[in-house]
């Protein structure tokens, strides 16, 4: 298991070698290219399913968020991307559902910014370096482990325990007439087994013990956190999402995630708020942003669900589904959900600039 790790180690950083050489902004995030062309595609979406009206509405918000993010680059100084993009189908919705009962259409789109180009460089320093010295590290403990598996100590502790594992196969085998009583009052069986671990264990702590000494693992905790503190010191990523089930203020789908959260003048967002994530905690691995404003406009409950997140209105009378008249339209935009993720600071400076009335404008509330 350990050379399989070790292995796949190597080709992950071989990878983002790759990644290095193909996008001017790695080490941030790298845009969805495919997903954002098919997405823009009328026919793709056509096919898919989506009316000729659905698809305006789409390409007009588009147009309206993009102008928005476009002016925010421009008077933030800050390097803009696109990087993702949905525009077809949820797994809920039919192509073939009557227009009079289609549940709300939808665009959900990213965006990322690099605040800092002097910080991004750093951050590709540092991380050029650390791809280096790991697979360096890498190799070297592949190496040792070859040498300590080929060691006559490890092959004598190896053949015991196939040893051991034949007298139990064998033995079980030879004694199928005793039934339970094989494996309950026959000291045979579980003496061969606990012989087999033993020397199984005695492998396992050699392999092991390369492994604690290589530092790889010092190195990897260091590096997620060096990870977390350029990546919020260097960008800032917009994600909205128009015509939602749920307003999502954390992604807590792997896990967990602590934070806490301060309301945050944004009228006339219905809600608006702040988290703070702290980086020490359960789940240290899934935590990405040290900030996230969480803004929402139009049709959401206003109280959280059990999750903390936050239901479309529409998502608890009928109007989300594919077989009740709807009241209004799946070519309206009923609401809209925007998160701000990065280092607080540049949170409240993109959070200035994006113009929650002119997007409020656009939503039909009857």
């Amino acid at each position: 298991m350990k050379k399989i790790l070790l292995s796949l180690s190597i080709l992950f950083l071989s990878c983002e070698l790759y990644a290095q050489e193909k996008y001017s902004q790695w080490p941030a995030d790298k845009p969805e290219t495919e997903f954002i062309e098919e997405s823009q595609s009328k026919g793709i979406r056509s096919g898919n399913g989506i009316l000729p009206q659905e698809i305006s509405m789409q390409d007009k918000m588009r147009v309206l968020i993009t102008d928005m993010m476009q002016n925010a680059s421009k008077k933030l100084g800050w390097q803009m991307v696109e990087l993702s993009e949905y525009t077809n189908n949820g797994g809920l919705q039919s192509g073939s559902t009557p227009y009079n009962l289609r549940s709300p259409r939808g665009i959900e789109i990213t965006f990322q910014f690099v605040v800092n180009k002097d910080s991004l460089q750093a951050w590709k320093n540092y991380q050029t370096n650390y791809n280096n010295n790991y697979s360096n590290a890498v190799s070297t403990t592949y190496s040792t482990q070859q040498d300590v598996t080929n060691s006559p100590l490890y092959k004598r502790y190896k053949d015991s325990a196939d040893h051991y594992m034949n007298l139990y196969i064998n033995y079980v085998n030879a004694h199928q007439s005793e039934g339970a009583d094989l494996y309950t009052k026959d000291k045979h069986p579980k003496y061969y087994q606990d012989k087999e671990n033993e020397f199984i264990e005695k492998m396992t702590n050699m392999t092991q013990q390369v492994q604690d000494n290589s530092g790889i693992d010092q190195m990897e905790n260091k590096n997620e956190l060096r990870t977390f503190l350029f990546r919020n010191h260097t960008i800032v990523q917009v994600h909205f999402q128009v015509n939602t089930f749920v307003g999502i203020a954390i992604d807590q789908t792997l896990g967990p995630i602590e934070s806490t959260s301060s309301t945050y003048p944004m009228p006339p967002a219905i809600v608006a708020k702040l988290y703070t994530i702290p980086k020490k905690q359960t789940n240290e691995t899934l935590v990405k942003w040290k900030n996230m404003l969480l803004v929402l406009l139009g049709n959401f409950h206003t109280k959280p669900n059990g999750y903390g997140d936050y239901d479309a209105g529409f998502n608890h009378n009928g109007q989300g589904d594919e077989h009740t008249p709807k009241k209004i339209k799946s070519d309206k935009v009923q609401n809209i959900s925007i998160s701000i993720s990065g280092d607080k600071i540049n949170v409240e400076k993109m959070a200035k600039l994006i113009d929650v009335e002119k997007l409020n404008s656009t939503i039909v509330k009857h």
